[in-house]
């Protein structure tokens, strides 16, 4: 045995070299339940009654193992035309991306994003021994450039990660621009995880019969209000399902959770209701921000508004950490690669936003 050695030097590499994405805000969220949750795109509404009953009826089967996950995927892949065997259920949408970059993505092969995005995606292409290659959004509105992402593809180019709307600019993807990154072949994933949140909800998932090599993900943490419960899914062509199962671990979702995103997706009258109460209160947010000198607040399709901040004179942190103290908790985006005068704030209730925006307004007041 070899005695001079670490545990840790057993370690592969790339885990050693990377970092976890950090879900530390969430320890100190429920550590101080009088915070103001508007920091990580949580629903504000708790599941209705539909859904309790349902997770109550399969808690009582809980010594049972779960299927697959049938009617629920028969139903969302009817949804958008397409048949069970066209999707994929994972223990929250991080899962079904983990579980895509190990299927796709060898250690050293590269993964494009188009950044500020969802850091979740880098972090875990790093984890998985993948080289993220980040390519910009054009300022000053964030646009994709699709130019730099084709650029970007070369022969280690295995994934490539799309975002719309985008977290956290809130902004949708073009169709034409889409096509453009498709026609590359390249496995390409589409996060649709705010798609039913757009004003007119338009998914891209009709794209898979004619690109092949697209793979919508999708969750039922944002609209649905399942965030604790961990449900997400992937839609794709039945050869990219097929392989993708191969790698996701049997079981992954409980019988309880699956009871609940069924029950959601039934429950069509709560789910408009958490839509009508997003896109007023982004609305809102966008609105009131704006009034405020120095602050600039981006249109948004998601359950969140991007909060330009640089010209208060103030920076994220000094924001967040100012909020913080009056209970309001946001996040700064600078793990997200955007500069240090950003911050994002989740839609909350209309009484949360409200005191958002007068904390806010006070604060950049009392600077100027």
């Amino acid at each position: 045995m070899n005695k001079e050695k670490n545990v840790v030097d057993y370690v592969v590499p790339w885990v050693r070299e990377s970092e976890s994405y950090s879900d530390k805000h969430l320890d100190l969220a429920w550590q101080r339940p009088e915070l103001l949750r508007l920091m990580s795109n949580e629903n504000p509404l708790p599941p209705p009654e539909s859904v309790l009953r349902a997770v109550e009826r399969a808690a009582r089967m809980g010594n049972l193992y779960p299927d697959t996950g049938r009617a629920l995927r028969q139903k969302l892949g009817e949804a958008v035309g397409l048949t069970a065997e066209n999707v994929i259920l994972g223990n929250g949408s991080t899962d079904v991306l983990d579980f895509i970059l190990r299927t796709f993505v060898a250690p050293g092969d590269e993964v494009i994003i188009s950044v500020p995005t969802f850091s979740m995606y880098e972090a875990r292409a790093r984890v998985n021994g993948g080289v993220p290659v980040l390519v910009p959004m054009i300022p000053p509105d964030y646009r994709w450039d699709i130019e730099g992402i084709i650029n970007a593809v070369s022969p280690k180019t295995k994934l490539i990660f799309l975002c719309s709307p985008n977290n956290p600019t809130g902004n949708m993807i073009p169709e034409a621009d889409l096509r453009r990154v498709l026609e590359e072949g390249i496995p390409t994933v589409l996060d649709e995880a705010y798609y039913e949140l757009e004003t007119e909800p338009r998914s891209f998932a009709y794209l898979i019969k004619e690109y092949p090599n697209l793979i919508i993900n999708r969750t039922f943490s944002k609209a649905f209000g399942l965030a604790g419960l961990r449900v997400g899914y992937a839609l794709g062509s039945r050869e990219v399902i097929e392989h993708l199962s191969r790698v996701k671990i049997p079981w992954n979702v409980s019988l309880v959770a699956l009871a609940a995103a069924l029950a959601a997706v039934d429950d069509k009258k709560d789910l408009e209701r958490k839509r009508r109460l997003i896109l007023e209160g982004r609305r809102y947010l966008v609105e009131e921000v704006n009034k405020i000198p120095g602050l600039r607040a981006f249109p948004s399709e998601g359950n969140f508004v991007l909060v330009d901040a640089s010209g208060s004179g103030l920076t994220a942190r000094e924001i967040v950490d100012i909020l913080l103290e009056q209970n309001i908790f946001i996040r700064p985006m600078a793990v997200h690669h955007l500069g240090s005068g950003f911050v994002r704030i989740t839609v909350g209730t209309p009484e949360q936003n409200q005191r958002c925006v007068e904390a806010l307004r006070k604060l950049v007041e009392s600077r100027q």
